[in-house]
């Protein structure tokens, strides 16, 4: 495992560092940071926050999980204010066991209703249908659930002149099976110097906590994890999943890596 993403992260690096060198990557005001260029944050770990990818940009992002499991997103920013993006996974990937290919592609879309300013936080709206981990055929969803519709909420401030940023919002998912309560999430995110990001996340996980369950224990999920940019379009992140072991039958934490790139079409 650690071997294939050596191997894609170092080619990650090759491509882009001639390509920065020469350009300086565009500034979104509400929830870029001063310190260094960097794509705005659109994901703590999981939840998702009010951030946009800017216009005319795109980043793939590949992520490992549970089980040798590997999950990728193409991410377009057609606009300031809207986004789209494919997703796809499969589980027993890095594994020498044969591929459990995910059923379908799946789809995200997000749309900024306000900017950050006068008091108020960046509110954004959106549909993901990616879960996360493997996919359950026969209840028909992730071990995870996807998001499905949410609303997201992001103000951002400064922790001893260092940039951070808090994280809020609810969200109704499709993948219902026994428990179709809507759900809440907070994140929240800040620097480490001027290359370092840490980030930390709470999903109450309401539509996965009944006795009927599979898999939630009525925890909630609890995620924390680093994040190192390499440059100014590609990031390395470290993260530790499932800290309260909200899971059925899990009895360790999710460690995982995931790789960003983030780049424009001009």
């Amino acid at each position: 495992m650690i071997r294939y993403l050596a191997l894609v992260m170092a080619f990650l690096i090759l491509v882009s560092v001639p390509a920065l060198a020469q350009r300086e990557t565009a500034d979104d005001s509400a929830y870029s940071y001063a310190r260094i260029p960097r794509a705005p944050l659109r994901w703590t770990i999981d939840t998702p926050t009010a951030g946009m990818l800017p216009r005319g940009s795109f980043d793939l992002d590949i992520k490992t999980f549970t089980g040798g499991g590997i999950q990728t997103v193409l991410g377009i920013g057609l606009m300031n204010r809207f986004s789209v993006g494919l997703a796809y996974g499969a589980s027993r990937v890095l594994s020498d066991t044969t591929p459990n290919w995910g059923p379908r592609l799946e789809f995200q879309l997000r749309y900024r209703l306000l900017e950050e300013g006068h008091g108020f936080p960046g509110i954004a709206v959106g549909f993901n249908s990616q879960g996360y981990g493997p996919y359950d055929d026969s209840l028909k969803r992730y071990q995870i659930k996807s998001q499905g519709f949410y609303v997201a909420f992001s103000t951002n401030f400064q922790i001893y002149s260092n940039n951070a940023g808090l994280h809020f919002g609810a969200n109704y998912s499709l993948e219902n099976d026994r428990d179709s309560d809507p759900s809440i999430f907070v994140g929240f995110n800040a620097d480490l110097g001027n290359d370092m990001l840490f980030l930390s996340e709470y999903d109450f996980a309401l539509n996965d906590n009944t006795r009927y369950s599979v898999y939630g224990k009525g925890r909630g999920f609890f995620n924390m994890g680093l994040t190192w940019y390499l440059t100014d379009g590609l990031s390395l992140e470290l993260d530790l999943k499932n800290l309260l072991r909200n899971r059925a039958g899990a009895g360790a934490i999710d460690r995982e890596a995931r790789l960003v790139y983030t780049e424009f079409f001009y």
